[in-house]
């Protein structure tokens, strides 16, 4: 068996690992536009390795090698790609910037669609136009190619590499920054791997093996969030809580906060479960918002239904109540949408001495001042 044919076989494993992989992935019962993201960059993965096996057939004489073949072969190298380092991209600003709307996401995709499309359409024209250009008396290509084949995978790898990173060492991002390091480093390994692929041999599949590795591992991850992560919200869900509660704290001044969304039953029943759905999003984006603002250690989760809580290290419980209600303002404005009906939150805290033991009551206390409050409106 040549290395070609070896080279060959390797991808077309890797391609049939992710093939199982994405129809597992779209079975999940998530409706998180994240997962459809990391759904099209796997599946440009498969793509990728299968155009990647059709090169090494071609260069070991399996498949005819003539001009067209062989330039038939590294087009579509090139343009797939490009479109592979395109979905990591968005998949990776998805993950780091989980307050983007599906809309941002769309138009962020569409910039970058930009530089595609040209380099389909002039790679194209000169192929037809000027295969001599590309290809040697051998058919070998020219380092030129090599050069545009990386240009802007290397373009869109960098920029995701330094934006997830400075955005995990920002301080309300530190608790999640695993997450920032995984997406980031699929950037430096697949440089790292692509390299030493070149160096050894060409003929020795270790990219398809370390993209293959690096999202079996961002699944796994992905898969962990589901257990603990709301799957309308993106918010902590009781499970983390519970994981919360069982971890290590310190003696500092706690409050529990009970958020919960004002006549939720009425917009349903008015407006159909899809607006009730916004107006949670909506909310949950808010008290996001509000963490971040208070620039303290918060824990933030979907309680149920309609309701929130959050966690949080402070004197003055008043402070809080009033950056979430200031968030919720700001964040009904800055929306483009029209809304018939006034979205509100009633608002309970008590305090809490950080003994799990005691949280229950805690609860309770917060809960009973958001019903007085929620009464009072």
């Amino acid at each position: 068996m040549s290395d070609f044919v070896f080279y060959a076989e390797v991808s077309v494993g890797c391609a049939c690992v992710l093939t199982l992989l994405l129809y597992s992935i779209k079975n999940l019962p998530t409706p998180q536009f994240k997962f459809k993201l990391f759904h099209n960059l796997v599946l440009w993965h498969i793509l990728y390795f299968l155009s990647d096996a059709i090169w090494a057939l071609v260069n070991d004489g399996v498949i005819p090698k003539n001009t067209f073949s062989v330039l038939a072969v590294n087009y579509s190298n090139a343009i797939i790609i490009s479109l592979l380092f395109y979905s990591c991209f968005t998949f990776a600003e998805m993950s780091t910037r989980p307050e983007l709307t599906r809309l941002q996401i769309h138009r962020i995709q569409a910039k970058l669609r930009i530089p595609i499309f040209a380099e389909m359409v002039l790679l194209l024209v000169s192929f037809v136009v000027t295969p001599g250009f590309w290809l040697d008396d051998k058919l070998e290509l020219r380092d030129l190619y090599y050069v545009v084949l990386m240009f802007l995978p290397f373009i869109y790898i960098m920029t995701v590499t330094v934006r997830c990173f400075f955005r995990g060492l920002k301080p309300e991002n530190r608790k999640n920054f695993k997450t920032y390091l995984i997406v980031g480093s699929y950037t430096p390994g697949c440089i790292v791997a692509a390299a030493l692929q070149v160096f050894f041999s060409m003929t020795a599949p270790i990219f398809c093996f370390w993209c293959t590795m690096i999202i079996l591992f961002v699944y796994l991850n992905l898969q962990n969030l589901l257990i603990s992560t709301d799957t309308l919200t993106s918010l902590n869900n009781r499970n983390q809580l519970e994981r919360y509660l069982q971890s290590p704290r310190d003696s500092k001044s706690y409050y529990v906060v009970m958020v919960d969304v004002d006549h939720f039953k009425q917009i349903n029943d008015t407006y159909g479960h899809i607006e009730g759905d916004r107006a949670l999003v909506l909310v949950s984006k808010a008290l996001k918002s509000a963490c971040a603002c208070m620039g303290k250690s918060v824990f933030l989760c979907r309680y149920g239904g309609d309701e929130f809580l959050l966690v949080v290290q402070t004197e003055i419980p008043e402070y809080v109540i009033r950056i979430i209600r200031e968030c919720l303002r700001e964040e009904i404005e800055n929306r483009d949408e029209r809304r018939y009906y006034t979205l509100q939150v009633s608002i309970g805290y008590a305090s809490w001495d950080g003994r799990n033991s005691n949280f229950r009551k805690s609860v309770i206390d917060a809960d009973q001042m958001m019903y007085e409050d929620k009464r009072s409106t």
